[in-house]
């Protein structure tokens, strides 16, 4: 399928601030120029990344300016803090711009230069000064710590591709958080009868993002599918036979029906300005069962379009999908099927539902009489992933805190056989061995879902966590 997983990611809202020792100014005249010739370098790479905020009256040389550009910044509604110090400066053009951020804007310190070196020999005190600026940044580092401001310090030289990986990660992440943060998510029906790690605790949702659970009601479903029209019915039905390869045994009454449910769906989701849900319900009526076990297709759609779902209720899982949807990644939902010990690696996947812009070629549908462990029956949904490195997330509620926890690992899908069995599966590889990383990775309190997203994502998930003031756990 080829699709752009990076549509959906947030641009970040990247605050700069740029500081200075006011009184070198009139003391080697030429300073402050060569700072701010160096500081529009910089903004040129920025505005690669994101929406540059910067404060105009640059550098922030004073205490009172530092305090005009916080106040600046919290009116922008940046997403990370950029200190980007041109020389040696003190820990107050820093201290009252910080002071008013909230606390889950995420601060990195910049200490890099235009130059990876210079003539030393050569070099007047002008010069020397100009490349002061890893001076100040243990200051910085020293007076945030007693503020009780979390940061992480960035160094390279201008040309660094590394440093400007890890810039371009935080303010993924970031941005990935303000996404999250404004979030809507949902529970339609129940959690799967007797599984422990499946409810979710709503006041966690409450305290990341301020709402509480939405709950639509079966019937709002049900009703919604009933009101489809034939042209409705005849554009999704088109839609899904483009997009998927059905084999001999799927008819046209159970692509019409999956098509019924994608449109019912749609509607019931943007009514509820859902972003994420979890749904499940066993049903007392063969109509009500079929409704649920009818619903792959449906669900994997709408995860297509940004807001995944979830059999088995499981909300967490969903939620985590969005936050990998949200740093262009994807978000792939799955558990660990089984162990090779041989070749070392994990299979896994799940049935129902699938993020098909994931696929690697052109997704299949089958019929399936059983869904193994649920009643009814209905398509199942295949396809391939592609091999390379892959982050596994599990966000879980099993610690002490009273928000979430981000477990993740990163590894890689390899090649080889898969199961056939009517739902998309892979063989992950970790850097550890397989009972060295069970037991770590359980060790964390995991729920048994897993979210998978496309690459090394460690660097956006440390700084959404950091934003969010999720603990993380990295197997």
């Amino acid at each position: 399928m080829d699709r752009d997983l990076s549509e959906r990611m947030p641009v970040p809202r990247i605050g700069l601030l740029p500081t200075g020792h006011k009184i070198y100014w009139a003391q080697f005249p030429e300073l402050k120029q060569l700072g701010l010739s160096m500081y529009e370098k910089y903004l040129t790479v920025l505005a690669k990344l994101g929406d540059v905020v910067t404060y105009n009256d640059a550098p922030v040389d004073t205490p009172e300016k530092s305090k005009a550009a916080g106040d600046f910044f919290k009116r922008k509604g940046i997403d990370i803090l950029l200190i980007f110090p041109f020389g040696y400066t003190t820990g107050m053009v820093v201290v009252p711009a910080v002071q008013q951020l909230d606390n889950h804007i995420p601060i990195r310190l910049i200490n890099s230069h235009e130059d990876a070196s210079y003539d030393y020999k050569s070099a007047d005190t002008t010069v020397y000064l100009h490349h002061e600026g890893v001076c100040c940044i243990p200051e910085y580092a020293g007076t945030l710590k007693r503020l009780h401001k979390e940061f992480i310090v960035r160094s390279g030289a201008l040309d660094d591709e590394r440093m400007w990986k890890e810039i371009e990660s935080d303010c993924q992440g970031a941005a990935a958080a303000r996404g999250f943060r404004n979030s809507r998510f949902a529970i339609i029906g129940d959690t799967y009868t007797n599984m422990t790690d499946m409810p979710t605790d709503e006041h966690r949702i409450l305290a990341a993002t301020g709402q509480l659970i939405i709950r639509p009601e079966i019937e709002e479903i049900h009703e919604a599918a009933i009101r489809v029209t034939e042209s409705q019915l005849k554009r999704m039905y088109d839609e899904l036979r483009n997009l998927y390869r059905v084999d001999d045994s799927v008819t046209n009454e159970h692509m019409r029906e999956s098509a019924r449910l994608c449109v019912a769906y749609e509607e019931i989701v943007r009514k509820h300005d859902i972003n994420a849900f979890g749904y499940y319900w066993w049903g007392k009526t063969e109509e009500i069962t079929q409704l649920r076990s009818d619903s792959a297709l449906a669900v994997s759609r709408l995860a297509s379009l940004g807001c995944p779902g979830v059999t088995e209720g499981d909300l967490k899982t969903a939620m985590a999908m969005r936050m990998l949807d949200l740093m262009g990644a994807g978000g792939f939902f799955l558990e660990f099927f089984s162990m090779d010990f041989e070749d070392d690696f994990i299979m896994m996947g799940h049935d129902g539902p699938s993020n098909i812009n994931m696929a690697k070629g052109q997704p299949r549908l089958q019929h399936l009489e059983v869904h193994h462990g649920k009643t009814g029956r209905g398509l199942g949904i295949d396809f391939e992933m592609y091999e390379g490195p892959v982050t596994l997330v599990n966000l879980t509620q099993f610690y002490e805190g009273d928000l979430f926890k981000i477990i993740y690992s990163v590894g890689e899908i390899i090649d080889g056989d898969l199961l056939n069995i009517g739902n998309p599966n892979c063989r992950v590889r970790v850097a550890k061995n397989i009972p060295e990383f069970v037991n770590d990775w359980c060790q964390q309190g995991p729920c048994h879902h897993i979210a998978m997203g496309y690459g090394d994502l460690s660097l956006q998930l440390e700084t959404f966590g950091e934003s969010m003031s999720f603990p993380r756990a990295r197997v």
